[in-house]
């Protein structure tokens, strides 16, 4: 019985030895082709470059505002889509006279390096940073995370004042997210990227759009819900029941979110915020 036992903790242990050193491969598994903007109904955008704080090129791929009359939309993809899977969402954006920058981060479609919390978020922070560098800020910023992009757009909202943050597929935090499927193991204690959303939803300051398709299986409905509480005030939800993640914009969340960027559907539009400067940390004076 003992020998069982220990053989049965020697494999347990071997087990969360692998997992901690391989998480970023199991884990953070981007997809690395390059995205075609021709392919991807996005002719009319343009290839961008920054260099992060690590010295790495990244490319992003970017359309002003029709007569820079309207914000701008910084879109942060997540862990495993492809930042083209959002070109729907890019094109309705564009199509609405909404800037566009779909930003690329380590690791996806073709750009450098290895992706992670930490190293996701400068990334967001380079682009966030790029954007101010071009008069885009405060009131002329909006931002779109998905999944874990949702982690990269509520900090840096938390961090920065902007017009609106829109959040697909939110997550409380990785462990939350992957205990019902690794149950055995002290993810808390493991994880290295832990992706915790709930810390900086409550410093959030801009009107917020939460989407989240219903028959979502990574991220599972419930586990959205959870971050309702957090915000104040209540955030804006769509949660079409049934619909796939590739259907949510048609499924009648594209409509959703064009109301609330216009500030229609009951949404206030947010007050005139002064820019900030590049690398300047938050917009402090309102004026209404």
């Amino acid at each position: 019985m003992l020998t069982s036992f220990l053989l049965l903790l020697m494999i347990w242990i071997a087990y969360a030895v692998w997992f901690r050193q391989g998480q970023e491969r199991l884990l953070l598994r981007p997809d690395p082709r390059p995205l075609v903007l021709a392919d991807a109904g996005m002719a009319d955008f343009r290839s961008v470059w920054v260099q992060n704080a690590d010295g790495l090129s990244l490319e992003g791929w970017h359309r002003p505002a029709d007569g820079f009359t309207k914000p701008t939309v910084l879109i942060l993809n997540g862990r495993r889509r492809h930042p083209g899977a959002h070109a729907p969402l890019a094109r309705l954006l564009a199509d609405a006279g909404f800037g566009v920058l779909l930003a690329g981060l380590r690791g996806q479609a073709g750009n450098p390096g290895q992706g992670g919390e930490a190293a996701w978020m400068a990334d967001a922070r380079t682009w966030a940073d790029h954007l101010v560098g071009q008069g885009i800020s405060g009131g002329r910023l909006i931002l779109y995370g998905e999944e874990t992009g949702a982690y990269l757009a509520a900090t840096l909202a938390a961090e920065r004042a902007v017009a609106r943050l829109i959040l697909e597929a939110p997550f409380p935090s990785l462990p939350d997210l992957l205990g019902s499927r690794l149950p055995l193991l002290p993810l808390h204690a493991l994880l290295r990227h832990r992706f915790e959303i709930k810390a900086a939803l409550p410093q959030v300051q801009a009107p917020v759009l939460i989407l989240h398709a219903g028959a979502d299986k990574g991220v599972p409905v419930a586990l959205g819900q959870r971050l309702d509480g957090l915000l104040s005030p209540p955030p804006r939800v769509f949660r079409p029941a049934g619909a796939p993640v590739e259907g949510l914009l048609g499924a009648g969340g594209g409509e959703v979110l064009l109301a609330f960027l216009e500030g229609g559907a009951g949404v206030v539009p947010p007050p005139t915020l002064d820019q900030e400067k590049p690398a300047g940390g938050r917009a402090l004076v309102v004026r209404g």
